[in-house]
């Protein structure tokens, strides 16, 4: 056979073997799998801020023990009220010029600043006195009622001293048992303008130091100072009937003001 022919014949088997294949490559080595990442934990959240308690005013944060109720709020005194008359118009009804009453009273602290406070109230003094007036019996009733309006000064457990302003009005009752009145003694009644100007003390008795214990309070408390009476006319006539037909004479006493000093002692209790 021809060469050529061979070669024809022989590359066909060539390329149906493999003989003439490209040389194999290398195996790349296995990349070793990796590992799955950790998950991240979520970020905790930021912790709040705080919480600033609300401020509070000093007055409302004062212990119970660091309160002070010796003086109370309410307080109430009772006593007895001597007063000295110059009046000539008194004289048909007292031998001595002495003019005795019994003395009640009520008041009511509104307003404390520091040692100061005020203290606005009512009181009643009621008393009556007698003598001999031209040899027949006289007698002389009077009812006080004012409105007592006291500035306080406190000293602590001794107590406190005090300035009392006290207008008002009195009703004087005077009589006379004349006999040749007509079946009724002679008598004038009227209401006239009074106040009293008066300073004094109380004295804290019982108890004393436990300050912030809530419970009454006994007080002794004296003052003294001067009362006014407007000035009245004293005509005494007999208070008969109305529409009577007996004759009626009356007296005429002159003036009389029931002005002049006072003192007052008095217990008190304070709650």
């Amino acid at each position: 056979m021809k060469p050529l022919t061979i070669l024809f014949v022989i590359a066909p088997a060539a390329f149906a073997t493999g003989a003439l294949a490209q040389p194999a490559q290398p195996a790349l080595p296995a990349l070793p799998a990796l590992a799955p990442e950790p998950s991240q934990p979520a970020p905790s959240p930021a912790p709040a801020p705080p919480v600033r308690p609300v401020d509070t005013p000093p007055e409302s944060v004062v212990p119970a023990d660091g309160v002070d109720r010796r003086d109370g709020n309410w307080r109430i005194e009772a006593g007895y009220r001597g007063s000295y008359v110059r009046s000539s118009g008194y004289n048909p009804f007292s031998n001595n010029g002495y003019f005795p009453e019994f003395s009640l009273a009520a008041s009511r602290t509104l307003f404390r600043s520091g040692r100061f406070s005020f203290a606005p109230g009512v009181a009643w003094d009621v008393g009556n006195t007698g003598a001999t007036a031209r040899g027949d019996v006289s007698s002389l009733a009077m009812q006080r009622i004012t409105v007592s309006l006291e500035g306080r000064l406190h000293l602590g457990p001794p107590g406190y001293a005090y300035l009392r302003a006290a207008p008002g009005a009195a009703v004087q009752h005077a009589q006379i048992d004349d006999p040749s009145s007509p079946g009724a003694p002679l008598s004038n009644r009227q209401w006239v303008f009074a106040t009293d100007l008066s300073a004094g003390y109380a004295w804290l008795v019982w108890p004393r130091f436990e300050r912030s214990l809530v419970q009454p309070r006994l007080w002794l408390q004296g003052e003294g100072g001067y009362g006014f009476v407007a000035e009245q006319r004293l005509a005494l006539a007999p208070a008969l009937p109305s529409g009577s037909t007996e004759r009626a004479s009356g007296i005429d006493l002159g003036s009389l003001s029931m002005q002049g000093g006072f003192f007052r002692i008095a217990a008190a209790v304070s709650f």
